[in-house]
């Protein structure tokens, strides 16, 4: 039983792509260490824009490099596309004081789709340009004629 639970824990893999439904927070603790929290979400399958369907909501937490990176290149509305692993938390809520449940996901790996508006995410730096193919031009050992040539 042990090892068929190890195994499912490994498996534990997820992605979603989803809009950020606010800004990423970063903190940064004394230890040296920082993580970064931010919101998304993830429309139900089959979701129309205008049906008043609340989309599902997850929490992201990025860890480190990773949370700086994400600050910087992520805001409010940018079309994600995220991989990580998926936990559930529970947690009083401030308001009311009620126990509250949902899922956490630790972000190992995301791509930013698009930004608000539908405008395509800032280009990266251009690649260097690709060699030209070197063909070979050394000369043929006979003539060929294009009666040779079988099409």
């Amino acid at each position: 039983m042990n090892e068929l639970l190890t195994q499912l824990i490994q498996c534990n893999q997820w992605r979603f792509i989803g809009r950020l439904g606010a800004d990423p927070e970063l903190r940064c603790f004394q230890s040296g260490s920082s993580v970064c929290n931010a919101r998304l979400l993830v429309n139900k399958p089959g979701q129309k824009r205008d049906d008043g369907q609340k989309p599902y909501s997850f929490k992201l937490e990025l860890w480190n490099d990773k949370a700086q990176e994400f600050v910087d290149a992520c805001g409010k509305g940018d079309l994600l596309d995220v991989e990580g692993r998926v936990k559930s938390e529970t947690w009083d809520d401030r308001n009311t004081g009620e126990k509250r449940h949902g899922l956490v996901m630790t972000v190992e790996a995301w791509e930013v789709l698009a930004k608000p508006g539908g405008a395509p995410p800032a280009a990266a730096a251009p690649a260097a340009p690709a060699a030209p193919p070197v063909w070979n031009t050394a000369p043929l050992a006979g003539d060929i004629d294009d009666d040779d040539v079988p099409f």
